[in-house]
């Protein structure tokens, strides 16, 4: 541990040696590698305070302190004797047997080897770092009020969140509290696994996080945290809930092949870069209501086993969400799709909710397995496409809504149970009360509808409901050109309220048109 340390401090080279190997001494009694701990903190501490050197030397001495302890943490456990240890398994919430997990004992009713010195010691040095890397408000109030802070941007880094951590493959056998942390230039705990819970909330990440390949047994908790640069987080294996609401990702975040084995909850979270949650498996149920992505976002091939809710989100990007399973129920209701939506080749073998949505773009559910679908009371400006897809069963509803773009059954087929049962008198495609583009092409195929021309119940838009809707549409786009195109200031903050204001004016003319009462009721 010492020979890794390259320090440059003359006389204090040789305290800080000293400090280094008693730290790594397993012959010495545990309070004494903590003073060591200690001893090592304060001098990365003084070096730092130490202006007669130049700043670029006082942060490469401290950094040496710093990657020392990180390198400690990152050391296997000293070894169990062979042959004495036993393989508990891990179990899921309900009986199934899932796995075997390493042991860390050496017998039934034991103590973990060394788990009198060296969890107690690993957990100090975090707790070390963790001390000098908290920020705290820059105005001042209580650190209750985090999540108010971190939004207003109003938050002090701590003594040491300018240097780089790297923690990649520590094996944390304690509960991690990171909570409030600032990782100014940098953060690694890839390949990490936590055997208790991992509490990372309320942090900003002003450069690369890096949590690749991490395994948690228990809770994970990133909420209110801020990611000002990438963030990968890909391949991990998460084994108790995860928490991470109202998050904050500013630049590109990767979340694919994840694995969710309990229930992960993300609601009200931005993500302003693009999003790769592609090829994930949620176990139980997925909580994305409330989000918002500013860019594009690739959430194909996932699989939900339990209910996924996406209520009340909004995809100001291309949303590439093909390929996914939907075990249980998949809730989209509310939302709106600003550029285009890609369901295709997707199975949904539940209750499935789109009321209510604003498609702005094209969607594509070609190719689709669909069970009880509601799109009621959706308005949909370019586009939708159901080429191919198979209505397994239920009812599909789109009454109430708006097809201004052209709507197509073309290959579409029933399910031979929801054909006997049409037969039988219960009207399976509903289109009550909506209105489509007699400019676009629309079909409705056979058998899924029967008869010719549109379905019962709708009927074409007027020339004079066009223009209408075309000139509302000009107005927006014009509006949008001109806020794109200011300066940032009052001015432009005037025109986003302006083209929010258009936006809202065509939903309004949607939902009048199909016997809405107002825009608050949606």
């Amino acid at each position: 541990m010492v020979d890794a340390v390259n320090l440059h401090a003359g006389g204090c080279a040789d305290r800080a040696a000293e400090a280094l190997a008693r730290v790594g001494d397993t012959a010495v009694p545990a309070v004494s590698r903590m003073r060591a701990v200690d001893e090592l903190a304060a001098l990365a501490d003084e070096w730092l305070a130490d202006t007669s050197v130049v700043e670029q030397a006082r942060n490469r001495r401290a950094q040496d302190i710093i990657t020392a302890l990180c390198d400690y943490l990152r050391t296997p456990y000293p070894s169990e004797p062979q042959g004495q240890g036993r393989e508990p398994q891990h179990r899921s919430s309900g009986s199934e047997t899932t796995e075997k997990e390493p042991s860390f004992y050496t017998g039934e009713g034991e103590t973990p080897p060394n788990s009198t010195t060296e969890t107690p010691l690993r957990q100090h040095i975090l707790g070390t770092i963790h001390q000098r890397v908290r920020w705290e408000p820059a105005f001042g109030g209580a650190r209750k009020n985090a999540a108010r802070h971190l939004e207003r941007g109003a938050v002090t880094p701590g003594p040491w969140s300018h240097l780089v951590f790297d923690f990649s493959g520590a094996e944390f056998r304690h509960t991690v509290n990171l909570s409030e942390s600032y990782w100014g230039a940098g953060a690694n705990f890839s390949g990490c696994s936590y055997r208790e819970t991992a509490n990372l909330s309320a942090s900003v990440y002003a450069a690369a996080a890096h949590f690749t390949a991490s395994t948690y047994y228990g809770k994970a908790i990133f909420r209110n945290s801020v990611y000002r640069a990438a963030v990968h987080m890909s391949g991990c294996d998460y084994r108790g809930q995860v928490h991470a609401q109202a998050t904050v990702y500013e630049a590109e975040t990767n979340l694919s092949e994840n694995t969710y084995r309990e229930g992960a909850d993300c609601t009200r979270s931005t993500w302003r870069g693009h999003l790769n949650a592609s090829g994930c498996t949620y176990r139980r149920a997925a909580n994305f209501a409330e989000c918002t992505w500013g860019c594009d976002v690739t959430l194909a091939g996932c699989t939900y086993e339990k209910d996924a809710v996406f209520m009340s989100t909004a995809f100001h990007g291309t949303a590439h969400m093909e390929g996914c399973t939907y075990r249980a129920g998949a809730y989209f209701s509310y939302s709106e799709f600003r550029g285009d939506a890609d369901f295709s080749s997707s199975v949904f073998r539940h209750d499935t909710e789109f009321v209510g949505c604003r498609w702005r773009g094209s969607a594509d559910l070609s190719g689709c397995t669909l069970h009880h679908v509601s799109f009621e009371g959706s308005s949909h400006l370019r586009a939708i496409t159901f080429r191919g897809t198979q209505f397994s069963g239920g009812r599909c509803v789109f009454d109430r809504s708006v097809y201004a773009g052209g709507i197509d059954f073309t290959g579409a087929a029933q399910a031979t149970s929801t054909a006997q049962e049409r037969a039988a008198g219960e009207p399976q495609v509903s289109f009550t009360d909506c209105f489509l583009n007699p400019h676009h092409e629309n079909y409705f195929a056979h058998p899924v509808f029967t008869g010719s021309g549109l379905p019962a119940g709708s009927r074409y838009l007027t020339p004079e409901e066009m223009g209408d809707l075309a000139d509302r549409l000009a107005a927006y786009a014009s509006a949008a050109q001109t806020y794109h195109d200011a300066s940032e200031g009052p001015a432009k903050e005037a025109l986003a309220a302006r083209v929010c204001n258009l936006d809202n004016a065509i939903d309004q003319w949607a939902y009048a048109l199909t016997n809405r009462a107002s825009y608050s009721d949606w």
